[in-house]
């Protein structure tokens, strides 16, 4: 129980000295919280029933200063205990973001972006709320426990009995409630993701949502998450509200039995009148700590279901990683020669026995300089074999080479600033236009940004903007249309200056005759560079050194363009269904 919280502690090396300032703080004023009980019982049979004013009085002024001290210490605990709480919240949060910095897009596949979020949110902040409840009561529960009974002993022998039926049913009652809800806690915080997945997709998605007019079914998909989370948050909130009413049933009931049997004590003169009311005052001091964990308990065990999820991104390893002896190894400068040797690939699945392979007996040479392009249906595995090219994913099967160079031999920095890769999905952060461009060189000049720019035909229209290239980038380039947010990605890939240049379908949203200007550019300013097109549309890669035809994951032709048309019959389809006849 609660053994992934324990692993926090590593968190707080280095605070170990304030942690033991705020606890002996607590400590302190539980202590003065202890000796209440003590005036109040001189205030009954030294004071009151004796008549005398000014020992009641004393005993009132005492019991205001331990009141008063209590507080103040207190409170100076409970800014220990916020500061905590932020810096666990501030160190979990920079460890997360660290590691997801880390992730290969083979744990990207298993994380979704909406689950990542809510565990760098939501099962942050209930970790934060435990730490804060650990700093404010941790100490004050052994220092309250162990006073009162010291004192009780002291005072009222005779009714010693009584805790002992007291304690261990609540601590029962406590055991049942934990072992039931920490399950429970998990179901809500997976129901949670489900709710954001949701949300995320249908806001992500809101102009397709509106161009179909599915407002209403999108409305009942997030109420069938919604209820769903709904429903799972109930049912560990019906244990809490079952739980404290018990622990305060089995309090007053104790109460009422203290009263009862010293009551008899009293007409014995066995005890006092206020010797009986400081038990009960005792009594609720020894039970309050249980009441307080019996609070508290919620909160602990929705955080150690937090825990477990924290620590199941924290304990993943990259599913790309630097061989172990990679250090000793100094590439030489590239070239860009590729050769694919015999690899296949599937991605992982559950069930991997049954997975088809999506890449098979892949067997290919590119020579550097060379512009080489990718042709197949959507589904061909096009982008898959040049994700493999930086790594992104390694081969099931079989090797791939860089300038004879095994690619699991090189260092993955070294190899992503070698071979860069502008993908599908034209991705822009906000900032200026300079910013993104820079992304992948920060040190690059800003001729060598305007160079950049311009090889991908975007330096246009970025002259175009009042602010020219300190224009501001919207959150994901909302600012842009998609085809200026392929031409700054292309121009953002180009900037690093790469002797691999993969183009993942790229331009696909750019018209036919701003894709050749595109191209033309590309082939004058990196004449040396080993350029990769993947494409759909065949007069992307008619000018191409090579073309490589795939269908189902495998190459199925391989040649020039006019090479194609004369020896291929698949290839001479795709021409007549896009371009209209082949030519003789």
């Amino acid at each position: 129980m609660l053994q992934n919280l324990r692993r926090f502690i590593t968190i707080y090396r280095g605070y170990e000295r304030p942690f033991w300032i705020s606890q002996s703080l607590l400590a302190i004023a539980t202590l003065f919280t202890l000796l209440i009980p003590l005036m109040t019982q001189s205030l009954l049979d030294d004071g009151i029933l004796q008549e005398d004013q000014a020992a009641t009085i004393q005993s009132v002024l005492w019991m205001v200063l331990f009141a008063v001290l209590s507080a103040v210490f207190t409170i100076w605990n409970g800014w220990y205990a916020v500061r905590f709480s932020e810096h666990t919240a501030h160190a979990v949060r920079m460890r997360l973001y660290k590691k997801f910095q880390t992730f290969e897009f083979g744990n990207l596949d298993r994380f979704s972006a909406s689950d990542l979020q809510v565990r760098m949110s939501s099962d942050i902040t209930v970790i934060k709320t435990a730490v804060q409840l650990v700093v404010l009561y941790l100490a004050q529960a052994p220092v309250m426990f162990v006073g009162a009974l010291i004192l009780i002993y002291l005072n009222s022998p005779e009714l010693m009995w009584i805790l002992l039926i007291a304690i261990p049913a609540i601590l029962v009652v406590l055991w049942i409630y934990i072992g039931k809800v920490q399950p429970l806690f998990e179901v809500r915080q997976r129901q949670l993701d489900g709710v954001n997945d949701v949300m995320q997709e249908n806001l992500a998605g809101i102009r397709v949502v509106k161009a179909f007019v599915r407002g209403d079914y999108e409305n009942q998909r997030f109420d069938r998450a919604n209820q769903a989370l709904r429903q799972a948050s109930l049912h560990p909130m019906n244990y809490a509200m079952i739980l404290q009413p018990s622990l305060v049933l089995i309090i007053n009931l104790c109460t009422a039995i203290v009263l009862w049997f010293g009551g008899v004590a009293l007409t014995e003169g066995v005890l006092t009148i206020g010797s009986i009311v400081a038990f009960t005052q005792y009594l609720g001091s020894i039970l309050m700590p249980l009441v307080i964990l019996a609070w508290v308990a919620p909160q602990f065990t929705a955080a150690e279901a937090s825990a477990e999820r924290l620590f199941e991104v924290i304990d993943t390893m990259p599913a790309i990683a630097d061989a172990p002896q990679i250090g000793a190894i100094v590439p030489p400068a590239t070239k860009g020669r590729i050769v694919f040797d015999n690899v296949s690939f599937h991605y992982p699945v559950a069930d991997s026995k049954n997975s088809r392979p999506v890449l098979r007996n892949i067997n290919l040479t590119i020579e550097p300089g060379q512009t080489v392009a990718f042709l197949g249906a959507t589904g061909s595995g096009k982008s898959t074999l040049v994700n493999l090219i930086p790594r992104f994913y390694d081969p099931t099967a079989g090797r791939i080479t860089l300038d004879g160079q095994d690619l699991q031999a090189l260092p993955l920095a070294t190899l992503r600033q070698e071979v860069c890769i502008a993908l599908q999905e034209a991705v822009l952060f906000s900032g200026t236009v300079r910013d993104n461009l820079a992304y992948g060189q920060p040190d690059a000049t800003e001729d060598e940004l305007v160079a950049a720019a311009a090889a991908a035909d975007a330096d246009g229209f970025v002259r175009a903007i009042p602010e020219g290239y300190d224009a501001m980038v919207k959150r994901r380039g909302a600012n842009f249309s998609g085809g200026q947010r392929q031409r700054l990605s292309i121009g953002r890939a180009i900037a690093v200056q790469p002797s691999v240049l993969i183009l993942d379908d790229s331009t696909s949203a750019l018209d036919m005759a701003t894709e050749a200007r595109v191209q033309a550019a590309l082939k004058a300013m990196m004449a040396t560079t080993t350029t990769l097109f993947v494409a759909q549309r065949i007069s992307t890669v008619i000018a191409a050194d090579q073309i490589f035809l795939l269908d189902q994951g495998e190459i199925v032709a391989q040649g020039t363009h006019d090479d194609l048309l004369q020896t291929s019959a698949f290839y001479q389809e795709i021409y007549q269904s896009q371009l209209g006849g082949v030519p003789a």
